[in-house]
C-alpha cells in the first residue's frame, strides 16, 4: 500500500512539473537566453575596455543566444496569440466569421511551419554529413540550425494548443 501511494505521488509530483513546464518553458528560456546575452555582451566589453582584448567566442555565441532569443519569443508570441499572422486583417471582417478566418489563417500558418520544419530537417541533416563549424567556437553548425526545426516544432504545437483553448472555451460559453 505504502508503494502504491508514494509511486502516486511521484506521478503527481511529474505531472505538476509538466504542467509548470508547458505554462512557462517560453517564459524560461527566454530568460536564460537574454540573461546569457547581457553577460555575454558585458565581458566581451570589459575584455576589449579593460583588458584591450577581443572575446570572439563570445561575441559568436551572443549572436546564437540572440537568434535562439527570436525564436523562442515567436513560440511564445503563438502560445498568447499575439503574432500579427491576419488578425490586422481579420478585424474588418464581421464578428460571425472573424473566428474563422482567424482558424483558416493558423491553418495556412501551420502549413508553412510543416514546410519550414521539413526543410530544417534537411539543412540539419545536410549539416551532419558535410560538417560546417561556427569560426569561433569550432561547433559544428548543425546544432545551432536544429533551432529551425524545434521551434517551429513549438510554434505548432502552441498554435494548435491556442485553438483548441479557444474552441473548449467557446463550448463552455455556448
Amino acid at each position: 500500500m505504502n508503494k502504491a501511494r508514494e509511486h502516486n505521488e511521484h506521478e503527481v509530483r511529474a505531472v505538476k512539473v509538466l504542467r509548470f513546464l508547458e505554462r512557462n518553458f517560453e517564459k524560461i528560456a527566454a530568460i536564460f537566453f537574454l540573461c546569457s546575452m547581457v553577460v555575454l555582451l558585458s565581458a566581451v566589453v570589459f575584455a576589449r575596455f579593460a583588458l584591450n582584448k577581443g572575446f570572439g567566442a563570445a561575441i559568436e555565441l551572443d549572436r546564437m543566444a540572440f537568434v535562439w532569443l527570436v525564436y523562442i519569443a515567436a513560440a511564445f508570441a503563438a502560445r498568447e496569440g499575439a503574432h500579427i499572422r491576419l488578425a490586422a486583417a481579420s478585424s474588418i471582417w464581421p464578428r460571425k466569421i472573424r473566428r474563422h478566418v482567424r482558424l483558416l489563417a493558423d491553418i495556412i500558418w501551420l502549413a508553412f511551419n510543416i514546410i519550414i520544419i521539413k526543410g530544417g530537417i534537411d539543412v540539419v541533416h545536410s549539416m551532419f554529413i558535410y560538417r560546417y563549424e561556427s569560426p569561433a567556437l569550432g561547433w559544428s553548425m548543425a546544432y545551432v540550425y536544429m533551432l529551425v526545426p524545434i521551434s517551429f516544432t513549438l510554434i505548432s504545437i502552441r498554435v494548435v494548443q491556442r485553438n483548441v483553448q479557444e474552441f473548449m472555451q467557446q463550448r463552455k460559453s455556448s
